[in-house]
């Protein structure tokens, strides 16, 4: 009864259901292993409907796959990613827009298992594996840090414009994410998609130096990771002080030991490393002196 809903929200995200003439239905069927898309038909497990709701994340995925599988369909399994990141993160993008930012969190944190191991691009026996459905829905959150909300929705409208009803490459949507934003997105694509088979480890340590009208804050940090070697990616920093305020500062990481500092009107408590989660990173605090 929701799928009015879950049909208007992907219109306004991605654009119009690109079957209109003809009709969008779910089906249930004996095998209870899941859901599968079919066009303009998503078959679902008959144990999956209950009448209380419980699979709603399975029934907006494969609705999203219309879009992304359906009407914009993968040129190599090479590119599976395209389909199954796309309709994992479609489901957090559902949630954002019902219930807000903390609802979109909160998916992406369900889902932040079976992401440390594998790449995303031609991932082998990993075909159909939680990594490629995962990891692909936390890089489109990453994308969409790197760069900035307005290129992202852009880019995610103008990807299926120009491949709807066609066959589509990750090199094909990293061309249209180019076109988009006029920047190189090759680092991104070759950590993440292409290369990268890990996720950041970042150890850090931060100081807090008192000076005549001002309180220096110096952060190091230092990429300890296996999966690829250095990591470029913006990074917010949300500083703490004793009389129970913040702030977040911001900068962007280049290197694989990288000193930071800011000027600060009063000296921190705690210093808190991407606050809001939009990383797929885990962060040791080596010392805090």
């Amino acid at each position: 009864e929701d799928h009015p809903q879950y049909i208007k929200v992907f219109e306004e995200i991605f654009g119009p259901y690109p079957f209109a003439m003809e009709k969008y239905s779910v089906a249930e069927f004996l095998w209870q292993s899941g859901a599968m898309e079919h066009q303009t038909i998503t078959g679902i497990g008959s144990n999956f409907i209950t009448g209380r709701k419980f699979f709603t994340d399975m029934l907006i995925h494969e609705l999203s796959h219309h879009w992304w599988g359906n009407a914009v369909t993968p040129k190599t399994w090479k590119d599976v990613w395209l389909n199954e990141g796309f309709a994992t993160y479609s489901e957090a993008l559902y949630w954002e827009k019902a219930a807000g930012f903390a609802a979109l969190q909160s998916t992406l944190r369900n889902k932040r298992s079976s992401v440390e191991n594998g790449r995303l691009y031609d991932p082998g026996n990993s075909l159909f594996s939680s990594m490629v459905y995962n990891k692909g829905a936390w890089v489109l959150h990453m994308l969409r840090k790197e760069v900035g909300d307005t290129n992202f929705f852009t880019i995610l409208k103008q990807y299926f414009e120009t491949f709807k009803y066609k066959n589509a490459s990750t090199f094909d949507f990293k061309n249209v994410c180019e076109s988009v934003c006029r920047r190189d997105l090759t680092k991104f694509f070759n950590e993440w998609i292409l290369k990268g088979e890990g996720i950041i480890k970042l150890q850090y340590d931060w100081t807090a130096n008192e000076k005549s009208n001002e309180t220096e804050l110096v952060l190091n940090l230092e990429q300890k990771q296996d999966g690829y070697d250095t990591y470029n990616f913006p990074l917010d920093i949300k500083i703490i002080y004793t009389d129970g305020s913040s702030e977040i500062k911001s900068t962007y990481i280049k290197s694989k030991a990288q000193k930071i500092s800011f000027a600060l009107n009063q000296k921190p408590k705690e210093i808190v490393l991407d606050p809001d989660k939009w990383l797929l990173a885990e962060y040791e605090l080596k010392d805090n002196q």
